[in-house]
């Protein structure tokens, strides 16, 4: 039986060039830009009536909560989570009749 040495040289000098630097950067700001267009297109869905809104598998609190959540969580990810636990519990519900 043969063993083969994996190993992983890793040199951290703990400076960063220019071009690395910009790149996160630019992938910060354009996931905050992201959030916020979200939480905009979410701010809309408070224009909508109850019934269109439960056409989509959400309820009003559901839409405030998610647009009250903490600023980084992605409200989204919420709106979708709620939209399928409603969608499970109502064909759940509708086996059992």
């Amino acid at each position: 039986m043969r063993t083969t040495d994996h190993t992983l040289d890793l040199t951290l000098t703990g400076k960063l060039s220019a071009t690395s630097r910009q790149t996160g950067l630019t992938g910060v700001l354009k996931s905050v830009w992201r959030l916020l267009r979200n939480r905009k297109a979410i701010g809309s869905l408070s224009d909508l009536d109850d019934h269109q809104l439960l056409d989509m598998g959400l309820c009003r609190e559901e839409v405030h909560e998610a647009l009250t959540s903490s600023f980084f969580d992605e409200p989204g990810r919420y709106l979708t989570q709620a939209s399928r636990n409603r969608t499970n519990t109502f064909y759940r519900n509708a086996r059992l009749d």
